[in-house]
């Protein structure tokens, strides 16, 4: 798994498909199909679970943005509606005064 990470040639490979998705390198993930492999290997399994590991974090994080400008999003309409209620409360006070 270490020698993956070291060769030139998917180093290559991984700068070019970050230059052409406009990502950072550290974003593209590094699996293996299995599909004509006969037996399992443990290093490229490795690479499979970091893969999946990395994608669940973006994942949780995409999640927890979205929570915050919701919640941030709701905090400004209910802020808003509070001083509309305070300026209509106020204009039906001043005007029962007259």
């Amino acid at each position: 798994m270490s020698t993956v990470f070291k060769n030139t040639k998917v180093k290559e490979v991984v700068t070019e498909t970050a230059r052409l998705f406009g990502i950072p390198a550290n974003q593209v993930l590094l699996v293996k199909n299995y599909e004509t492999e006969m037996e399992l290997d443990t290093g490229l399994d490795i690479l499979a679970l970091l893969a999946l590991k990395k994608m669940l974090y973006s994942a949780e994080d995409h999640l927890d943005n979205a929570q915050m400008r919701e919640a941030a999003s709701s905090m400004r309409v209910g802020g808003a509606d509070n001083v509309q209620g305070r300026r209509a409360r106020e204009v039906e006070t001043a005007s029962e005064s007259i």
